[in-house]
């Protein structure tokens, strides 16, 4: 694997982006997440979520940042241990369509994954967009590259991306928000990622909101002795920019 992959997409989006600065754009605006759960009695476990979205939008373009980490215990043993960051640039065509370029960096040690790259360029494209509902498609290929944990070896492979996002504003301070990613090994097609979740926001006083979502994480061909299924139900407190 060549480590240095993820930089050359970071340093390309950066110089894609740095003419745009000759107007000023609006400022960055997002969303940090923050969820704890805690059981006891006869199972005893904790489980913590952080994860933040931010995003800045130019005159045709937007570039957008997602991280999430997770940490779970179960009777003192470390049960979930994972994070994930996104980087992407989005470059308007049409005022429905647009290119866009993304890496994605993700370690998961106890589901058997060391580190993970995927970098992705593509299309996407608005097929509603109204003041209540929006509904998106996007349609990539790239290159993952992939170090499970020991002893299994490193691997890279050309690989696709499938992506959908619905939301529906209910009012201007609810709404429902549901994506699905499908990201298959184009060498192999038995080896593929899915990725769903379903989520329900709502504002609760000034830039407090309350989030509960459900998301599926689903690897069809896992390293030996992992399981293909997680998932993940939450409530979290959402502070808002």
């Amino acid at each position: 694997m060549k480590p240095f992959c993820p930089l050359i997409v970071f340093c390309l989006l950066i110089a894609v982006v740095a003419p745009s600065h000759a107007e000023e754009p609006p400022p960055w605006k997002g969303n940090l997440e923050f969820s704890y759960v805690e059981t006891s009695g006869n199972t005893s476990s904790q489980t913590l979520v952080a994860a933040g979205k931010a995003e800045r939008a130019f005159v045709d373009s937007k570039l957008s940042g997602e991280v999430k980490a997770l940490y779970g215990e179960s009777h003192g043993v470390a049960s979930d241990k994972s994070w994930f960051a996104t980087l992407k640039y989005d470059k308007n065509i049409t005022e429905l369509t647009y290119a866009f370029l993304s890496e994605t960096v993700e370690r998961n040690t106890l589901k058997g994954i060391e580190i993970r790259y995927i970098s992705m360029l593509g299309l996407g494209h608005y097929f509603v967009k109204t003041t209540t509902d929006t509904l998106k498609g996007e349609a990539g290929a790239g290159y993952t590259r992939e170090n499970p944990i020991a002893p299994l070896d490193d691997r890279g492979f050309p690989s696709a991306r499938l992506f959908g996002g619905y939301t529906h504003a209910f009012t201007e301070k609810t709404r429902f928000e549901q994506t699905v990613e499908y990201l298959p090994n184009l060498k192999e097609a038995r080896d593929y990622l899915m990725n769903e979740e379903t989520a329900f926001i709502t504002n609760l006083m000034g830039n407090l909101a309350f989030k509960i979502s459900y998301a599926v994480y689903y690897d069809h061909l896992p390293p030996p002795g992992f399981k293909k299924t997680d998932s993940l139900f939450k409530t979290a407190l959402l502070y808002t920019f």
